[in-house]
């Protein structure tokens, strides 16, 4: 009995196939094996044309996959129809795969049905690649993703034509199609001829300007020694959900964190742990508490090997996160005595950090730390061991005994005896020829906190200050000298100390020598430069009045005083410091050294400059700027030295004057027009593009100054159009295309003066003017008129459409408006179409505020407007330059344009 054959309903069963996959999911795989076997049906009917039967079923497929392919995207019975694709071919795959590996299955003579099917597919869909409607560029790209996804071979011409067309589509105008084309060319990655797509993709990544695209290569690249640092740069995108799914997929695909190099961990955990976004934060922690952790065996003091302890900033912070998203963790720790007997830089590091997240909790702190004079002894050791240690030891040395003294911070001093001993110890300490900067920091802090107040702490450390310079004194005198030019360059660099050109430790060095002159001369600036060090760290811990503590007084006058003459540029530097601290702590003392800090100020030294000017700001921070001012010898010369700080060409001392005013201004302790001009100026200026500091600072400035009060506000509309006219002027004299084009920058101004951001309050809110850019469109056109360039002229005009006027101006200012406009256009005519246009276009938003013509003005009007008039009076009207054409009708615009002429008004006024 003969086979019924399948053809004679192929354009009814196709069709229902793809009518009832367009109802729900469930039925997809039933009718993707119904619909297999009618192709396999179809198949074996063929005639003298091979595989006649199979290409007729391939052209029914895709006559119905072509009823989809316009449909806009989110559709859900085209999204059904393209899922029954996918679920089709891979089903096909199975029963490929089913067969076994045979000579059937190469697809060099496409000797499979799946390849002959898959291949005619994609054949059909590379002709709609570049059709004109966008839903069928998406679609096909959707399309071809799918089926590269489900197969495992492909042709290789087919490929390459695959390849071409893919990639083209990767740079399509439409966003979600290159998001598609992203997704299909990511299935055709492979090691070796597709190199040339995954480097396209990279560059996607990286510089297409929709944040979707980029996340879409982030989530389907693959990830490789190649590959990775580029994916890890996103880590710094604009965009937070693709920094967070960098942590996230890696977290799932990269798995032991110890195949990164030490400085991509330290980049990782520092993108990741200080990023403003909490999502993107908490990604990062669990990334490093969970997956990291769980790859050094859930111990600590192994993921502290992995990460450079001694040379991180943000090891610190990595280990607080750890502590917090497992608690369980902490639990597991044991600081016993053997512990502390057997200290390394990551175990020091481990428990410093524990104490620091747990410096709340006394009891628990009680439980692992052991008592005072125990500790004491642990430092002690230490020591010892940092001064005999050789050079390459001597870093490892310094780490432990910082953390050490850092530890001590949080002890009981409960302990008379163990406090005592604590004392003596760090007071040997200080005494030592060669002690790091920051554990002279940590131990003066220790220090205040054993004393009894502040009038001991000073008077301890005045005697220990006092027993250094003695020290020095007589070794001099004995005629010992250790490695002065060397222990020199480390205390001015605030370097460990240690040298490079020295094959051990300055402090194992005990070599004796006879002193000359010159060598006193230099021992006595090292003992200067130490003993300063600790003066400044003394008063940044001081609050007590000087009055109060005489103490500190001597100190004043012993070691800070003597030094501002010195000619040593790093002890002047750190007396002027020094003595600005104290300043803070007696009025009287800033009344007589205030002139000191301006005249530094001026000087050509940019050290010494930003010193004087970082104390001068300080002053004026805790004394007010009124009073010092009013109060203090030489204060009312500090608004012109800002002024001529604003241009210095030092990049480090313009930032720190632009920080310091932006902190004055942002107090309200200074209101000037002309400083907020000059600092819009810098901000936009192309030579301080590279000072990151001072951008940084003025980006945060404006928005938060402009928009917390009507006081502010107002100051910026006063300086909106003299910034403006100064930028255009110097974009026009350089014609430097780095800078910003004027129309961004009226924008950015725009939105600073912009009064509806001003944040409401019960105070200011009847006071904000709303109608206030309508002055600033006065203000404009005044320019227009004097302006004679027509590319800036052409900018103006453009700029007065950009500007939020409406009902809240009042009629006065629409008045003055047009009064303006029309006599613009008669006496100071535009020349270009953009500018005439975008002039009628404002004009047009003025008029649709009048029902009909305006109604006369009467005296009152007249009187308010005499600036405007007089100042059009005073215009030298210039022949037109534009065609004139006449018509037997004028619109309402043209009307009220010549109804507002200069004549006009002197003849209703006369």
């Amino acid at each position: 009995m003969p086979r019924e054959n399948p053809l004679s309903s192929l354009s009814l069963f196709v069709p229902q196939i793809f009518q009832d996959v367009q109802k729900t999911v469930i039925n997809h795989r039933k009718n993707a094996v119904v619909l297999r076997k009618f192709q396999f049906q179809c198949s074996q009917f063929n005639d003298d044309n091979h595989n006649f039967g199979e290409n007729e079923f391939n052209k029914e497929f895709v006559r119905n996959v072509n009823k989809i392919l316009p449909v806009k995207k989110g559709q859900a019975n085209a999204e059904r129809v393209i899922t029954f694709i996918a679920t089709f071919v891979n089903y096909c795959q199975e029963k490929e795969n089913e067969r076994g590996s045979d000579s059937s299955d190469t697809i060099d003579n496409d000797s499979t049905l799946l390849s002959r099917f898959t291949g005619f597919l994609l054949r059909h869909f590379l002709k709609g690649i570049e059709a004109k409607d966008k839903n069928v560029r998406l679609r096909v790209c959707q399309l071809i993703g799918l089926v590269i996804d489900s197969i495992e071979v492909i042709d290789g011409d087919l490929y390459e034509h695959l390849k071409d067309e893919l990639t083209k589509r990767l740079l399509d105008k439409e966003s979600s199609i290159r998001v598609k084309a992203v997704e299909a060319c990511s299935k055709l990655q492979c090691e070796e001829i597709g190199k040339d797509i995954v480097e396209k993709l990279l560059g996607i990544m990286q510089n297409d300007p929709i944040a979707e695209v980029r996340r879409a290569v982030l989530l389907n690249i693959d990830l490789n020694e190649n590959t990775i640092p580029h994916i890890f740069d996103r880590t710094r995108d604009a965009d937070a959900s693709i920094r967070r799914d960098v942590y996230v997929r890696s977290s799932e695909e990269i798995g032991d964190f110890r195949v990164l190099s030490i400085e991509t961990r330290e980049k990782l955990l520092r993108n990741g742990l200080t990023d403003r976004d909490p999502q993107v934060n908490k990604a990062c922690s669990n990334f490093l508490a969970y997956n990291w952790v769980q790859h050094a065996n859930n111990n600590l003091l192994e993921l502290l090997k992995r990460i450079d302890v001694v040379g991180s900033n943000v090891a610190q912070d990595a280990l607080l996160t750890i502590f917090k998203s497992r608690p369980d963790l902490m639990q597991t720790l044991n600081f016993d005595e053997s512990f502390w007997e057997s200290l390394t830089i990551e175990s020091v590091f481990l428990v410093q950090v524990f104490c620091e997240f747990n410096k709340e909790d006394e009891n628990k702190l009680d439980e692992v730390l052991p008592e005072v004079s125990k500790f004491a002894l642990y430092i002690q050791k230490h020591i010892n061991l940092m001064q005999e240690a050789f050079e390459e030891d001597i870093v490892s040395c310094e780490f432990i005994v910082g953390q050490l003294l850092i530890i001590s911070k949080f002890l009981d001093y409960g302990d008379e005896i163990g406090r005592r001993k604590m004392f003596n110890l760090l007071r040997e300490v200080l005494m030592l020829n060669h002690v790091p900067d920051d554990h002279i920091e940590s131990i003066v802090e220790v220090m205040k906190k054993l004393s009894i107040d502040e009038r001991d702490f000073a008077r301890s450390m005045a005697e220990i200050l006092n027993d250094i310079r003695e020290k020095i004194e007589t070794e001099n005198d004995q005629g010992y000298k250790y490695q002065i030019e060397d222990e020199l360059s480390a205390s001015i660099l605030n370097l460990s100390i240690r040298s490079g050109s020295s094959e051990r430790s300055m402090s194992t060095i005990d070599s004796k020598f006879t002193l000359d002159d010159e060598d006193r001369k230099l021992t006595t600036k090292i003992t200067n430069i130490k003993c300063l060090n600790i003066v400044r760290y003394i008063l940044e811990r001081s609050e007590e009045s000087l009055r109060n503590n005489p103490s500190m007084y001597g100190i004043l006058n012993e070691f800070i005083l003597p030094n501002l003459q010195s000619p040593e540029p790093m002890l002047h530097e750190l007396s002027i410091h020094c003595l600005g601290l104290s300043c803070l702590l007696d009025q009287r003392l800033t009344d007589d050294k205030f002139g000191l800090f301006i005249y530094c100020a001026g000087l050509t030294n940019p050290e010494l400059q930003n010193k004087a000017l970082m104390v001068i700001f300080d002053i004026v921070m805790m004394y007010s700027y009124p009073f010092v001012v009013e109060n203090i010898r030489q204060g009312d010369q500090i608004l012109e030295l800002l002024c001529a700080c604003l241009h210095n060409e030092n990049p480090v001392v313009l930032a720190t004057t632009v920080e310091g005013i932006a902190k004055l201004m942002l107090s309200q302790m200074i209101y000037d027009k002309n400083i907020l001009k000059e600092l819009v100026i810098l901000y936009f200026d192309v030579e301080t593009a590279t000072n990151t500091r001072l951008r940084q600072c003025l980006s945060y400035f404006f928005p938060v100054y402009c928009h917390s009060s009507v006081e502010n506000q107002r100051l910026m509309l006063q300086i909106f159009v003299p910034s403006l006219v100064n930028l255009m002027d110097e974009y026009r004299q350089l014609k430097n295309k780095e800078m910003i084009p004027p129309l961004q920058i009226a924008q950015q101004l725009i939105d600073w003066a912009d009064p509806s951001k001003v944040v409401k309050s019960e105070q200011n809110e009847e006071i904000i003017e709303y109608g206030a850019h309508a002055d600033i469109a006065i203000d404009i056109i005044k320019e227009l008129f004097r302006e004679t360039n027509k590319e800036l002229r052409k900018i103006y005009c453009l700029v007065l459409n950009k500007l939020n006027i409406d009902e809240s101006a009042g009629t006065l200012r629409f008045k003055k408006l047009t009064l303006l406009t029309g006599n613009l256009k008669t006496k100071k005519p535009l020349i270009d179409a953009v500018s005439r246009n975008a002039l009628k276009k404002f004009e047009d938003s003025i008029l649709r505020f009048y029902n009909d013509a305006p109604e006369p003005l009467n005296d009152n009007e007249l009187e308010q407007l005499k600036e405007i008039l007089e100042f059009i009076k005073n215009v030298h009207e210039e022949p037109s330059l534009i065609r004139v054409t006449r018509s037997s009708t004028r619109n309402k615009t043209e009307s009220f344009v010549n109804y507002f002429t200069y004549q006009d008004y002197q003849e209703q006024k006369n």
